[in-house]
């Protein structure tokens, strides 16, 4: 099923602001263009996920080094909810680790598909270039 009259008219917008941002007019080139875009983009997000999963990593050391204090404290019971909080901070914060973690990897991995992308726009480029000689 082709698409409406309006949405061609978006797709066109989309590829002509393309060809003039990146100063390329055959599709491979522009396409091109446009993963490594997109490439840098995940990358600075990459950048910032794993600033947050060592802020997490501090975060955890602080708080098992709370922990440890506590628990060589001789206090008679008088620590038992402060060390329940800290478990439970510990907890969350493993989670948080472990969840930060899987987002880095899953944008790792779209990292990984978009250069595959841009390899293959190099060698249809390449094929192109082969064929108009």
């Amino acid at each position: 099923m082709a698409a409406s009259g309006s949405n061609n008219i978006i797709a066109r917008r989309v590829v002509d602001d393309l060809i003039d941002f990146s100063s390329e007019t055959a599709v491979p080139n522009y396409m091109r263009f446009f993963f490594l875009q997109q490439i840098a983009e995940i990358r600075g997000y990459v950048s910032r996920q794993r600033a947050e999963a060592q802020t997490a990593r501090n975060n955890l050391g602080q708080l098992r080094a709370m922990l440890a204090e506590l628990e060589a404290m001789n206090d008679n019971g008088e620590t038992k909810d402060p060390k329940l909080c800290l478990r439970a901070d510990i907890r969350e914060e493993e989670s948080r680790l472990e969840e930060l973690e899987d987002v880095i990897a899953a944008a790792e991995d779209r990292i990984q598909s978009k250069e595959a992308h841009v390899r293959l726009m190099e060698r249809q480029e390449a094929f192109v270039g082969r064929v108009v000689d």
